[in-house]
C-alpha cells in the first residue's frame, strides 16, 4: 500500500471537535500498560449475572409475537414496550406514577446525559457539578466546552450551600448555570446517598434561580442497604428536572439500553437530537420480553450477588489498611471511595499496582478539571470474582503500604 501523506485538519474540524480535555495529573488508570488480572478500574457488571438462556427465550417470544416489526425501523421515542417497562420499573422501586410520554428510549445512559447537553448547553455556559463526580460525564461535558463548577459533597450528597453560593455569584455577573449535574443515589464515585432534605433543597434553588437539574441514576435498583428516597424527578412540580437511567447494570450492558425521562412539552425537543431511526428496536424488544418475565427476581439476585462482592471487599481493606484510611460504604451501586492514608504517593502506588497487576482509577480523573482528588482512589466490585477481590485488595494494600 502506498504512503498517504498526512492531511491537516485543522482548518476543517467543528469548534467542538478541537476542544481539548485538561491533562488530569494521575488521572490514568493503574494498569494500563499491561493487563490487568485484578479488575478494580471499571463499572463493569458481573459476567456470571448474565441470563444467556433466558434472553434466548426471550428473543424467540418477540419474534413470536410481533415478527418482522422486530427487525424494522422503530418510532422516535423508542419502542412504547419499553417505555411502558420503565414506567412500570419506576412505580415499583420508587413509588410514584410517570407516563409513556415522559420517556426516550436511548442507547444507554450516556447517550441520554449527552442529548441533555444537547438540549441545554452551548460553547461557554455555565454548569454546576458535583466534586467528586462520573468521569464520563464530565468527558461528555467537556465536548460541549461549558466552563464547569464544581461543588463539594459531604454524607447528604451534593453540598446546597455551596451550590447556592455559586448561583448567587453567577447571578451578580448577569449568568446563570444552565444545569446542576448530580449522581443521586450511591453516588459515583463517593458513594453516598443523597438525603430528602439535599434533594427538596437543589429543587428550590433550581426554580429560584431559573436553572435545570440533571439527576443521573444509573444503579438506583441495586440497593443493598438502607431506605430508598424518593427521587428528584418525582418530587419535581416545576419541570427543572431531567433524569438519566439505564439497564446495563440491572440487566448488561451490552444491550446499549437507557432513557431520558423529561417533562412532556420537553419530551418533543430532547427528541429533535435523534437521528437513529428509532433507538434498537431488536434489541428493545428482547429486553422488553425478558424483564416482563424476570425483573424483579433478577434484581434480587443482583442484590445477593453485589452486597456479598462489596462487603467482602470493605472486610478485605479494613484487614489490609486497619484505620490508616477513610473508606466509604455506600448502600449500594458498584464502587468503593478511598482517602489513601497520609503520605502515600500517588504516582509511586500507581506504578507499584500495576507491577501486581491490580487496576483502578486515581481521584484526579472525578474532578472538573482533574486537579483534586490526588488522596483519592475508587475501586470497583462489580467485575472480580470473590477470590479476585481477595487477592486483589490484598496485593493493593501492600502496594499502598510501600507506596507511604
Amino acid at each position: 500500500m502506498d504512503v498517504v501523506r498526512a492531511t491537516s485538519y485543522d482548518s476543517l474540524l467543528s469548534r467542538r471537535a478541537k476542544l481539548q480535555a485538561p491533562a488530569a495529573r494521575g488521572a490514568r488508570g493503574a494498569g494500563a500498560a499491561s493487563a490487568p488480572l485484578y479488575m478494580f478500574g471499571g463499572g463493569f457488571p458481573d459476567p456470571a449475572s448474565f441470563p444467556y438462556n433466558e434472553l434466548v427465550e426471550a428473543t424467540r417470544e418477540a419474534f413470536d409475537a410481533e415478527g418482522p416489526d422486530v427487525l424494522g425501523y422503530g418510532h422516535q421515542l423508542g419502542y412504547l414496550g419499553l417505555r411502558e417497562l420503565v414506567c412500570e420499573k419506576t412505580k415499583y422501586y420508587e413509588g410514584f406514577e410517570i407516563s409513556v410520554d415522559n420517556v426516550l428510549v436511548t442507547n444507554g445512559s450516556s447517550h441520554a446525559l449527552a442529548m441533555a447537553s444537547d438540549l441545554l448547553i452551548d460553547i461557554g455556559d455555565t454548569i454546576i457539578t458535583e466534586a467528586p463526580t462520573f468521569s464520563g460525564t464530565l468527558n461528555t461535558f467537556r465536548r460541549y466546552g461549558p466552563q464547569m463548577i464544581g461543588v463539594s459533597t459531604d454524607q447528604e450528597g451534593i453540598r446546597t450551600d455551596e451550590v447556592e453560593e455559586r448561583l448567587k455569584e453567577l447571578a451578580r455577573q448577569g449568568k446563570k448555570a444552565k444545569l446542576i449535574y448530580t449522581i443521586v443515589n450511591f453516588q459515583n464515585p463517593a458513594g453516598m446517598t443523597q438525603s430528602l432534605r439535599r434533594r427538596t433543597e437543589l429543587l428550590d434553588l433550581a426554580e429560584k434561580y431559573d436553572t435545570m437539574i440533571l439527576e443521573d441514576d444509573a444503579y438506583g435498583e441495586l440497593r443493598y442497604s438502607g431506605e430508598p428516597v424518593k427521587s428528584l424527578f418525582g418530587l419535581d412540580q416545576n419541570g427543572r428536572v431531567l433524569r438519566s437511567g439505564t439497564l446495563s447494570k440491572i440487566l448488561a450492558a451490552g444491550v446499549r439500553l437507557g432513557w431520558i425521562l423529561a417533562p412532556k412539552n420537553l419530551l418533543p425537543t430532547i427528541a429533535q437530537f435523534k437521528t437513529d431511526g428509532g433507538t434498537n428496536p431488536y434489541m428493545s424488544r428482547v429486553a422488553t420480553y425478558y424483564l416482563r418475565r424476570h425483573m424483579h427476581a433478577h434484581v434480587e439476585e443482583l442484590r445477593g450477588i453485589y452486597r456479598t462482592k462489596r462487603d467482602t471487599m470493605l472486610e478485605c481493606l479494613r484487614v489490609g489498611l486497619g484505620d490508616s484510611a477513610e473508606i466509604s460504604r455506600p448502600d449500594g451501586g458498584f464502587f468503593i471511595w478511598i482517602r489513601l492514608p497520609e503520605g502515600t504517593n500517588p504516582q509511586k502506588l500507581m506504578e507499584l499496582a500495576t507491577e501486581r497487576r491490580v487496576s483502578y482509577v486515581p481521584g484526579p480523573s472525578f474532578f472538573p478539571y482533574g486537579d483534586n482528588g490526588f488522596d483519592h482512589i475508587r475501586l470497583a466490585y462489580s467485575w472480580a470474582n470473590l477470590d479476585e477481590i481477595r487477592t486483589g485488595v490484598g496485593l493493593l494494600c501492600e502496594a499502598i503500604k510501600a507506596a507511604r
